[in-house]
């Protein structure tokens, strides 16, 4: 089992660059030290779920300037051609992103990319004298491989508002959620004001249609409600 862990671990590191953990006896592990662990599957010109956490004891990233921050960290990512950010949505301590990239590779650049010019740009809006990273070390990644895994993640990350119970009754405005045109409400809309980018997949183009329910989502389309989080 502990051998098992370590691979999981290992793959993770592997896919965001990290170094490989030395075997080493160490002190037991607190709920808080956890890693998170990802999918084994290789990116191949597919679709990934990534989420970064921010470490304790910093200010919510809904209020007005840590979004501003966030939106240009993403436009600016997107603006390269390494991964495409196509959704996203924020919460107080955590952010949550749906990323194309053609290989682990990109992906890895991509999201590195993402952590240092946001974590730089956070660091003095927050006027932090000892400048380090405001993030968790590790990513949590999910590879999409499916139209139903695919629509149940889009619901997810697009409604995270209501899965952590806001219930602000709207299309979160912390989130790409108001330019996603495969609301039935929002049939359509486009990214043209938007900092996150147009798919390019075909998971998030169409497959996620042929998944599930099938057809468009609703804006009544919730994921479930595990517990209140503080925006």
């Amino acid at each position: 089992m502990a051998k098992a862990r370590m691979g999981r671990a290992v793959v993770l590191q592997a896919v965001f660059g990290f170094a490989v953990p030395k075997k080493r006896r160490g002190p037991k592990r607190t709920k808080d030290s956890r890693v998170a662990h990802g999918s084994r599957e290789e990116m191949k010109g597919g679709v990934a779920h990534v989420t970064i956490k921010l470490k304790r004891g910093f200010r919510s990233l809904r209020k007005k300037e840590e979004m501003a921050v966030l939106r240009a960290a993403i436009a600016r990512v997107n603006q390269g051609e390494l991964v495409r950010i196509v959704e996203f949505s924020v919460m107080s301590n955590h952010v949550h992103l749906i990323v194309e990239a053609e290989n682990s590779g990109d992906l890895s650049k991509g999201m590195a990319s993402l952590n240092t010019g946001l974590g730089m740009r956070l660091n003095r809006l927050w006027g932090r004298v000892r400048r380090g990273s405001v993030f968790a070390e590790r990513f949590h990644l999910e590879v999409i491989t499916s139209p139903t895994q695919m629509r149940n993640v889009l619901k997810y990350v697009l409604r995270n508002d209501v899965h952590h119970g806001l219930g602000l009754g709207i299309l979160d405005p912390c989130s790409s959620a108001m330019s996603f045109g495969g609301f039935v409400e929002r049939r359509g809309a486009s990214k043209v004001d938007c900092v996150s980018v147009e798919a390019q997949s075909w998971l998030l183009r169409v497959g996620w249609t042929k998944g599930g329910g099938k057809g468009l989502l609703t804006i009544h389309d919730l994921p479930r409600v595990t517990g209140a989080l503080q925006a």
